[in-house]
C-alpha cells in the first residue's frame, strides 16, 4: 500500500513537472517568434516606409508593399503575448514585455489594431500616391500603433 501511494506520488509530480516544463519550453518559443517578427516583419517594413517618408527612398510601390507587411504582421502579433510570458516572469535579456500587457489588454490591443489601420491606410495613400496622405497615416501608425504600446507596454533594454 506504502508503495503504491510512493509510485503514485511520484508518477503525479513528473507529470506535473514534465507539464510545466513543456510549457516554459513553449512560452521560450514564443518569445522568440515575437521578437523575430517584430524584429524582421514589423522593424523592416517600418525602415522602407520612414526612408521613404523622411528622404524619399525608394518607391510608393515599395511603400505599399512594406505596408501589407506591418498588416500583415499586426494579425500575427496578439497570439504571440500570452500571459505570463512578460517581465518578471522572463528576465530583461529575454523579453521587454511587460506584465501590464495582460493588465490592460484591452489598451494593448488598441495599439496593435490601430498598426493595422494605419498600415491599411498607407497602402491605400501609397497606391494612390497621395504623399500628404502617406505622411499624415504614418505618423498616426507611429503615435497610435508604436507608441501605443511600447510606451506603457515595454520595459527598457537589458544592460
Amino acid at each position: 500500500m506504502k508503495q503504491s501511494v510512493a509510485v503514485a506520488l511520484i508518477i503525479t509530480f513528473a507529470i506535473v513537472f514534465m507539464d510545466t516544463s513543456m510549457a516554459e519550453a513553449d512560452n521560450h518559443g514564443v518569445i522568440k517568434k515575437r521578437t523575430e517578427l517584430m524584429r524582421n516583419e514589423v522593424l523592416g517594413n517600418f525602415k522602407v516606409i520612414l526612408r521613404h517618408v523622411k528622404g524619399g527612398k525608394g518607391s510608393m510601390s515599395d511603400v505599399g508593399i512594406a505596408a501589407r507587411g506591418l498588416e500583415a504582421a499586426a494579425g500575427k502579433l496578439l497570439p504571440l503575448f500570452p500571459k505570463g510570458t512578460g517581465r518578471p516572469n522572463y528576465s530583461a535579456e529575454e523579453t521587454r514585455s511587460l506584465n501590464k500587457i495582460w493588465e490592460d489588454w484591452a489598451t494593448f490591443e488598441k495599439a496593435n489594431n490601430a498598426m493595422a489601420s494605419h498600415a491599411a491606410a498607407i497602402v491605400v495613400h501609397a497606391a494612390s500616391n497621395n504623399a500628404n496622405g502617406l505622411k499624415e497615416s504614418f505618423g498616426m501608425l507611429g503615435k497610435e500603433g508604436c507608441s501605443g504600446c511600447h510606451k506603457p507596454f515595454r520595459g527598457p533594454k537589458a544592460k
